[in-house]
C-alpha cells in the first residue's frame, strides 16, 4: 500500500513539529533567529530533537527535517519573503507529510 500512515504516527509527528516549533523554542531564540544564523542553527537543532526523541526519525528524515527547516526560518525571519506564521507552518507540515508518504 503506497499511503499507509497510522493517526497515531501522524498524531506524533506533528506533535514533535508544534513541540520542536513552539515549545522547545525560546523567546530569545524566536526573537534573534532572523538576525544571527547561529541561533537559527540552535532553533533548527531543538525543532529536529523533539523529532529524534518523540518520533525516532530516521537519519534521512532527521535531515531533511533540519536542512528544510534552516531553509524556510530565514525565508520568513530574516528575508521577510512572506509574512503570516500559517505560510512558514504550511511549508513545515508540507516537508512532515512527504517524509511520511514516502516513508523516509
Amino acid at each position: 500500500m503506497l499511503l499507509h500512515i497510522s493517526i497515531m504516527t501522524l498524531f506524533i509527528w506533528l506533535a514533535c513539529h508544534f513541540v520542536g516549533d513552539f515549545a522547545f523554542q525560546s523567546t530569545w531564540m524566536s526573537l534573534e533567529k532572523g538576525k544571527s544564523w547561529e541561533i537559527n542553527f540552535y532553533h533548527c537543532a531543538t525543532y529536529t530533537a523533539a523529532f529524534v526523541l518523540f518520533a525516532h526519525s530516521s537519519v534521512w528524515a532527521t535531515a531533511i527535517l533540519f536542512g528544510t527547516h534552516c531553509i524556510i526560518d530565514p525565508l520568513k525571519a530574516r528575508y521577510r519573503l512572506f509574512e503570516p506564521i500559517w505560510i512558514d507552518q504550511l511549508l513545515h507540515l508540507l516537508v512532515i507529510v512527504c517524509i511520511l508518504f514516502f516513508h523516509i
